[in-house]
């Protein structure tokens, strides 16, 4: 019996197929359309929301007051003041964290809010102990512009903690110990300083 033999396949018109099948798929990609983009959040805070005139002039003075972990991985705190030339004054501080080399995002925490900031982290560095009837807790506090900080348990049964920032998008750094929240704390209270010698807060 004869047995017709196939006839090899060109290495040409494979190459040829494999260009075109990626040319198709490339096109059909382009006329895909893209997800629309989200419209950015309104501002949550006074120091978000400044947006002065076009061609005015504008003051900015600000004081970095510390970080925590690394250049890649961590978070720092800037105090700063913004004026425009009608007299318009904002002042607060920034917390800016860094979750990788890709991934930094800041929230901006008002003059008013540092108060209640500090309060806050004094509350959450005090808890001990799980506080409910659950396996796994933790204890949140969150500021206007979205900045968040929390206590949890880890796997180890140990306090841990978390700073997050960021309203669209967040970045957070986890894993925290109390002495990186102390530094963190000393850094508010550093804005809170500063601020209350200029007269914001009285």
């Amino acid at each position: 019996m004869h047995t017709r033999r196939r006839r090899p396949i060109s290495v040409g018109f494979l190459l040829a197929s494999l260009i075109f099948a990626s040319a198709h798929r490339l096109s059909a990609q382009a006329a895909a359309p893209s997800p629309p983009n989200q419209p950015p959040l309104p501002p949550a805070t006074k120091l978000e929301g400044f947006k002065p005139a076009a061609g005015s002039v504008v003051t900015f003075g600000y004081n970095n007051l510390g970080e925590i972990g690394n250049i890649l991985e961590g978070a720092s705190v800037d105090v700063r003041e913004m004026r425009d030339a009608q007299g318009n004054l904002v002042r607060g501080l920034v917390v800016e964290v860094r979750e990788s080399q890709y991934r930094r995002e800041r929230s901006f925490v008002d003059a008013d809010e540092i108060p209640e900031l500090l309060k806050a982290l004094d509350a959450l560095l005090g808890v001990s102990t799980n506080p409910t009837s659950f396996e796994n807790f933790e204890v949140r506090y969150t500021t206007r512009g979205e900045m968040r900080l929390t206590a949890y348990n880890s796997r180890r049964g140990e306090i841990r903690y978390a700073v997050q920032a960021g309203r669209l998008v967040a970045a957070q750094q986890t894993d925290l110990k109390a002495e990186d929240m102390r530094r963190l704390r000393a850094m508010f209270q550093g804005a809170f300083d500063k601020l209350n010698s200029a007269g914001t807060l009285r």
